[in-house]
């Protein structure tokens, strides 16, 4: 019965995550050694997994934090912390056997005692672990290397769930520290331990030296994971033009989001690649349905039907290379891609919009609109937008802040009605964040509520795939969020960083090495 769920569902090779730019360099030995310099966007909003869907908290913590399963080449679930599992009881209950001989960065080993109560946070405070959780009937320790989870109903989602970097496994006395509040230390099983975070400065990381790699090869974000680097410095740098400037001097390694109009230049530059992320996500304005003005279904309507989608794009991505419009929740490399509805998707409809806000009895109440400058395409977006907007009789309040703030700030629904970010790419569409209740924006329509109840018990690909279109058909005519196109991002790096890794669609820093 091992793995019975993997050989139930079908999932299609990801076909076009494509890292563009890389040369062929010739095989060489890894060196151990010297300090990788990363420019980040920012400050992450926590370094606590369980408590954000933040990526950039993600590209930093999965380092220091390891899960029972993670994703491989083919992005489907494989072994991580687990050894493998076994499923009973028509899919009721999953028996996961742990790996032995783990080591926390404290020295202790990993044990059952520490994976339950990991387990039972990430589904109390996680966005994707309380969609799962609604479907967990318990979570119990078997004995020390060995955890049971019993099912109300089957689910397709479970191994994609604990597969995600969210389901971090923490020691079972950092949970105890953090009671209902935030990690108070980041202690994980990974590759590398945190060291320190200096605020608008860095967070350093070292290697695990006792870390217990997996013995198989590396496949996607599985098998043998080796911290070849003394130290990661993740730099906080939200200026774009100083990240790559950085990379060319040599100060940075490697510098993400690097504004798309400087592909040319850095495909110039001898010392630098240029990386082309392909997809990376799609931009979003995220509807707030607790706000008293975007609770209103017209008026989200009108905010839908006002924006002319290209110019927006163009606005942020500028090259065609960099962004595409499409209608679909999914991507087009995905299995799950729909077009359900797409009628309803760059309508640049102006005067159904007017019609809209007039039958809604709009009075220019200010529409809080939150961005960032650390995400440039995010700032950009919703000044076109803004501009958009007002054309039909909208008040936009844009409100510039930095990206700690605006995940901060959109935690408290009384101080917003939209913001700008973007949704990334996600294996199981059961869990995405577009279509969670639990996430900012608190889309909770009962019949969308309803088909994701049906599409995490099914595992036949068509019947999903039907699933889905009607999720999509509800996401537009109820306007659960307003998909402004996908975009691919620019990252640049210095030449000199070698190994096998990907910044499609997740950044990753293990099995990576600086040439000499």
């Amino acid at each position: 019965m091992k793995t019975k769920l993997l050989a139930l569902i079908p999932l299609l090779v990801l076909q076009c995550l494509v890292l563009t730019a890389m040369p062929v360099v010739a095989q060489e030995s890894p060196r151990p050694g010297g300090v990788l310099k990363v420019a980040m966007i920012g400050e992450p909003p926590s370094l606590d997994l369980h408590s954000t869907t933040a990526v950039i908290t993600q590209q930093i913590t999965w380092h220091v934090y390891e899960t029972l399963y993670t994703y491989d080449k083919n992005l489907s679930p494989i072994p991580m912390l687990a050894e493998g599992h076994a499923i009973a009881d028509s899919g009721r209950r999953y028996t996961i056997a742990l790996r032995k001989g783990v080591r926390f960065h404290n020295g202790k080993e990993m044990t059952s005692a520490d994976v339950v109560p990991s387990l039972k946070r990430w589904g109390r405070v996680g966005s994707v672990g309380r969609v799962l959780w609604k479907y967990v009937e318990s979570v119990d320790a078997k004995d020390p290397y060995t955890v049971v989870i019993s099912m109300k109903q089957p689910s397709s989602s479970l191994l994609y769930g604990l597969s995600e970097p969210h389901a971090a496994i923490y020691p079972r006395e950092s949970i105890e520290a953090a009671g209902d509040g935030q990690l108070k230390e980041f202690i994980g099983t990974g590759p590398f331990r945190f060291v320190e975070h200096r605020p608008d400065r860095h967070i350093k990381l070292a290697r695990f030296k006792d870390y217990s790699a997996r013995s198989e090869p590396p496949s996607g974000f599985g098998g043998k994971r080796t911290a070849y680097f003394d130290e990661i410095l993740f730099l906080t740098v939200p200026e774009t033009a100083v990240r790559l400037a950085g990379v060319e001097t040599g100060e940075y390694h490697h510098a993400m989001f690097i504004k798309q109009d400087s592909y040319e230049r850095i495909k110039s530059l001898p010392g630098l690649e240029s990386r082309i992320v392909k997809p990376r996500g799609w931009a979003v304005a995220v509807m707030n349905h607790k706000s008293p003005i975007m609770s209103q279904k017209k008026i989200r309507q009108a905010f839908q039907a006002a924006l002319d989608m290209e110019p927006i794009l163009v606005a942020g991505f500028g090259s065609r290379e960099f962004y595409r419009l499409d209608p679909g929740v999914f991507f087009p490399e995905q299995p799950w891609h729909s077009t359900a509805s797409a009628r309803l998707y760059n309508q640049k409809d102006k005067d159904k919009a007017r019609r809209l806000l007039k039958e809604a009895g709009y009075a220019g109440q200010p529409l809080r609109w939150i961005t960032t400058r650390e995400y440039e395409f995010m700032y950009k977006n919703a000044l076109v937008g803004k501009q958009q907007l007002e054309e039909v009789g909208f008040t936009v309040d844009l409100q510039v802040v930095d990206w700690a703030t605006l995940n901060n700030r959109t935690e408290k629904p009384d101080l917003w009605e939209t913001f700008s970010t973007g949704f990334v790419f996600s294996a199981d569409p059961a869990s995405h964040v577009a279509l969670r209740c639990t996430f900012n924006g608190w889309w909770c329509n009962e019949e969308k509520e309803r088909l994701l109840v049906e599409l995490q018990g099914e595992s036949d690909l068509k019947k999903r795939k039907a699933i889905i279109d009607r999720i999509q058909t509800v996401f537009y005519e109820d306007v659960g969020s307003v998909k402004i196109g996908d975009y691919f991002t620019l990252d640049a790096a210095r030449r000199e960083l070698r190994g096998d890794f990907r910044t499609a669609p997740r950044m990753y820093f293990w099995n990576i090495w600086l040439a000499k």
